[in-house]
This record gives structure tokens, C-alpha cells and sequence, in this order.
């Protein structure tokens, strides 16, 4: 009998530590090779994710650092295919392909998936309102698209599809959501996934100031009722999420087109008007899911 505790049961308690140890596993290779070049396994693992070495020798060829960089992020979606697989079967793997394909869905869903890009110019109008310079100097040519699209540091296609959007939601909102779901309310569910993702990020986070810790952290658990936003209302696609993810993730594009935002403080606006969404998304989510 395959009992369950607070929602969790056996496949869910081996996703959740599976997801946990791979990205551990790759942060102490990291901080082992680190040692070897005298440098932080967080920097060493930023360099890779990026690509950009600077005056640093790989101390691994450099597509084997950038792979084991990509392990880490896809944590998450390695967990859920492998404990999908293990407990349902080309079954559940078929049913996570028909909610990664599902794009027939309402319109307003993909507008909602681009809330990040809306909330970016409004963070860059409201930190900046007194300097119309930041607006007026935008760049964008043939070359500022393909550096949009495909830069490993900051395109949107890379973020979409190598970094955390594909590399998270096929375990948290593709595995853990709907099942979740199936035994707890939709308010509670994400409340779980939020706490245990957020929590999942603090390694990578080590280094950075107090402050910028706690709101990275209060920040992804008040995402999380956003991706069941998403998710539920939908009907279980996958596609919002993984858009609103890229995007999300996506300050050094708007950056690149805006240069002038890097002389100001718009990202913690951004931060927090991204919080309020949070916040006004787990109200709709509670109170949908009350019974």
C-alpha cells in the first residue's frame, strides 16, 4: 500500500530527493574543481553555464563543464522523467508529453505567459521616470535579435529551452503539481512546491547578501501559485509556464535592448511588482480551491 503523509507518498518523496541530489552531487564536482583553479564552485559553475572563462583554465574541457552546469538546472525535469517512468510507465510519460504539446488553449493564457516582459517595462518606467534616456537609447538590430535569441549569456531561446524553464517545469508543474493535486487542494499543493523550490535554490545562492537571498527565496514560493495559475486555468498545459519561466528569467535580454538600465535600480521594482502578482495569484488560487 503505498501510504501517503501531508500529500507526500512514495514517488513524490524519491522525486524530491532525487532533484535535490543531483544538483548537490554537481555543486561538490564544482567546488572540486574549483579548488583546482583556486576559484568557488559557484563561480566556476556560472563561468560554465555561461561559457566565459576569462582568465581562468577550465580545469575540464569546457563542453564537459557547460553539460554538468546543465545537469544542475534540469534537475528538477530529470527527476520527474525518471520517477515518471518508474511509477507509470510510457503512460506517464505519454501523458507529460500531451500537456508539454497542449498549445490549443485560451489565447489570454499565452498573454498571461508574457507578464514578465510587461512588468519589466513597467519596473524600468517607474524606477526611471525622471530619465527618459533609458527608453531613448533603446538598441535593436539583426544582430541585438540574434544575440536576443541564441546568446548563451542572455538569449530567450536558450533560456526557454536549456535553462530553468525546460530544466524545472517538466518535474515541478509537469510531475509534482498534478500530483499533488490529486490529493491535496490546489492552494496547499503549491504551497509545498513553493517552499521545497525555493529552498532547492539556496545553494547556488550562498555568497550573496542577506537580503537578496531572502527575497530570491520569497520570491520563487510566491511564483509558485503563479505556475498553478497557469497551469490549472489552462487545463494543464505546459506552455504558459514554460514562457513565463524563459521570460522570467530574462533580465539580461531587456538589458541588452535597454543599456541604459544597467545605471539604475530597476530590478528590485521588478521584484517587487512581480511579488504582488504572486501574492494576488495565490488569493485567486485559495479561493478557487476552496471547497
Amino acid at each position: 500500500m503505498n501510504k501517503t503523509i501531508g500529500g507526500f507518498d512514495k514517488s513524490m518523496t524519491i522525486f524530491w530527493l532525487l532533484a535535490y541530489l543531483i544538483v548537490w552531487v554537481v555543486l561538490g564536482i564544482f567546488r572540486i574543481l574549483g579548488d583546482q583553479v583556486s576559484i568557488s564552485g559557484l563561480d566556476l559553475l556560472a563561468m560554465s553555464e555561461n561559457l566565459e572563462f576569462g582568465s581562468v583554465i577550465p580545469p575540464l574541457p569546457t563542453w564537459l563543464l557547460y553539460l554538468l552546469s546543465r545537469i544542475a538546472d534540469f534537475s528538477f525535469s530529470i527527476a520527474g522523467l525518471v520517477t515518471i517512468y518508474y511509477f507509470m510507465g510510457k503512460e506517464g510519460l505519454s501523458e507529460l508529453w500531451q500537456r508539454l504539446t497542449k498549445w490549443r488553449i485560451h489565447w489570454g493564457w499565452y498573454l498571461f505567459a508574457i507578464l514578465p516582459l510587461i512588468i519589466y517595462f513597467l519596473a524600468a518606467f517607474l524606477a526611471n521616470g525622471d530619465d527618459p534616456s533609458v527608453f531613448e537609447t533603446a538598441v535593436f538590430n539583426g544582430s541585438i535579435l540574434k544575440t536576443l535569441l541564441f546568446s548563451i549569456q542572455s538569449g530567450l531561446l536558450v533560456s526557454l529551452f536549456f535553462r530553468g524553464a525546460m530544466g524545472e517545469e517538466l518535474g515541478l508543474r509537469g510531475y509534482a503539481l498534478p500530483h499533488l493535486q490529486n490529493k491535496l487542494t490546489p492552494f496547499r499543493a503549491s504551497v509545498i512546491i513553493g517552499a521545497l523550490w525555493a529552498a532547492w535554490h539556496i545553494p547556488v545562492l550562498l555568497g550573496r547578501d542577506v537580503v537578496s537571498i531572502v527575497a530570491f527565496v520569497i520570491l520563487a514560493f510566491g511564483l509558485s501559485f503563479v505556475f498553478t495559475l497557469m497551469f490549472n486555468g489552462s487545463g494543464g498545459s505546459l506552455i504558459p509556464g514554460l514562457i513565463f519561466h524563459a521570460t522570467q528569467n530574462w533580465e539580461e535580454g531587456f538589458e541588452i535592448v535597454f543599456p541604459n538600465l544597467l545605471n539604475h535600480d530597476w530590478e528590485l521594482v521588478s521584484t517587487l511588482l512581480t511579488l504582488v502578482v504572486g501574492i494576488v495569484a495565490g488569493v485567486i488560487v485559495w479561493k478557487r480551491g476552496r471547497k
